[in-house]
């Protein structure tokens, strides 16, 4: 499991990755999750909709070991507000060890926020509807970890440092998250750094087609979803 160490005025805790979330979104998608499976002719389409959080990883990797021996194509349909940076890399993970290619598609008006973009980014081929909805933002600890953090480990600060503690953690994290999952294969560098410095206390909701004309290499091709 992937480990951060906080230096100096947080004691040289130890946070594991678990306690990280890049929580966004609101409705229906940020809170139920739904596996769809549609086989056509040439590809096999799997259609992810909800948080990244449990059992997403275990439903994901049972769809892929059930087609394991089908040589159609496989298309992962995104549209999830983000969640688990933990349980994120453990999706990216199934789709990696796969021994074929697995192409990943946010869709007109589908929203791809946070840990989604990383899950977007292993695919093969990435993606996109014109006017999809991607979002970056700062990852934060979860409240559990907040209450956790204060009563064992800063329980004499005043909350104002207390807060200026948290906020140390999520700025190393999301600089960490930013360099090892956003910043891949064929995503421009200096654009991602430019997305860094953005999104400091603020989300930034980008369309597909924004992504492409500023050369962001997130998408490698829009694709505007059929009508109907």
């Amino acid at each position: 499991m992937s480990r951060l160490t906080i230096p100096g005025g947080a004691c040289g805790i130890l946070l594991v990755w678990s306690v990280f979330q890049m929580p966004s979104g609101s409705g229906d998608v940020a809170s139920r999750q739904t596996l769809s499976i549609n086989e056509e002719p040439d590809r096999i389409v799997l259609g992810w909709s909800g948080p990244v959080q449990e059992p997403m990883s275990e439903r994901v990797t049972a769809a892929f070991d059930r087609y394991k021996a089908d040589p159609r194509r496989l298309v992962l349909i995104l549209n999830s507000p983000g969640g688990s940076i933990e349980h994120g890399r453990k999706v990216v993970a199934a789709i990696r060890a796969r021994n074929r290619a697995i192409d990943t598609l946010v869709q007109k008006a589908g929203v791809c926020a946070s840990m989604c973009v990383s899950i977007f980014l292993a695919g093969s081929k990435r993606m996109a509807d014109p006017d999809a909805f991607f979002m970056f933002h700062q990852a934060s600890l979860n409240s559990n970890a907040r209450e956790n953090m204060k009563r064992r480990e800063f329980g004499d600060l005043e909350n104002a440092l207390f807060s200026q503690a948290v906020k140390t953690i999520e700025t190393q994290a999301t600089d960490e998250f930013f360099r090892n999952d956003i910043g891949i294969r064929g995503v421009n560098g200096v654009w991602l750094a430019g997305m860094r410095k953005k999104i400091s206390d603020r989300d930034i909701w980008m369309s597909g087609q924004q992504l492409v004309d500023e050369g962001s290499g997130i998408v490698d091709r829009l694709v505007p979803t059929p009508a109907g």
